[in-house]
């Protein structure tokens, strides 16, 4: 992995909002309903892969589009489903996630649901989920595009825009977007708050004061 990317991971999403927030900027936090399949302890880290959908009445075949967008996901993606109106079905289940883990994809978001959740769970790709759902997607909805800029349900604005190349950052603490044009900003910012909250727990953990940390290391 990106030695950046890994420093992002590590440092969590929590401290990468509280960078945006340091900058002026609102923290690109996605829908606070969005859950980890595998449960506590899932996160990963990756460049966006978008695909935006829409519900869709057909009849026969499967999605010729979302198979297409699949079958062209590089290594270290992280595929970022827009379901738009999507409302009942999954995005994709066992045999769609089979694919994404074969071409190496970091991880996945999904504004939308998933099914075969037990199987999700047993294998080496780390999912995000607005919900689960057992009704296929086929017939229902469809992917009208992908690797466009997609609009994705947000924690602190209603809409949150991610275009092809964002960073995509996922732990216990949930999901967050870093824009490509400020990614080298935002590393730089996580280094050098990540050292200074590892000086500021130890600090207080040996007994200093919550005002005087405040006072020296500028930030809780």
């Amino acid at each position: 992995m990106n030695l950046k990317l890994q420093t992002l991971l590590e440092a969590g999403t929590a401290v990468i909002a509280d960078v945006f927030d340091s900058l002026g900027r609102t923290p690109l936090v996605l829908d606070t309903s969005l859950f980890a399949v595998k449960g506590s302890g899932t996160k990963f880290i990756g460049p966006a892969y978008t695909l935006a959908g829409e519900s869709y009445r057909w009849s026969g075949g499967g999605d010729r589009t979302k198979l297409a967008a699949i079958d062209r996901m590089p290594p270290g993606a992280v595929p970022v489903w827009a379901g738009g109106d999507i409302r009942g079905v999954c995005c994709f289940g066992d045999l769609l996630a089979t694919a994404m883990l074969a071409r190496g994809c970091a991880g996945v978001v999904v504004d939308g649901g998933v099914r075969d959740l037990a199987f999700l769970r047993r294998i080496d790709l780390p999912v995000f989920a607005r919900y689960r759902a057992s009704a296929q997607a086929i017939g229902r909805w469809r992917v009208t595009a992908s690797q466009i800029p997609v609009r994705v349900r947000g924690a602190l604005e209603d809409l949150v825009t991610v275009t092809p190349g964002d960073i995509v950052a996922a732990d216990d603490d949930g999901v967050i977007i870093v824009p490509a044009d400020v990614f080298d900003t935002v590393h730089a910012r996580v280094t050098e708050w990540s050292q200074a909250e590892s000086g500021a727990r130890a600090d207080i953990r040996d007994g200093l004061p919550l005002l005087e940390a405040l006072e020296k290391y500028g930030h809780l």
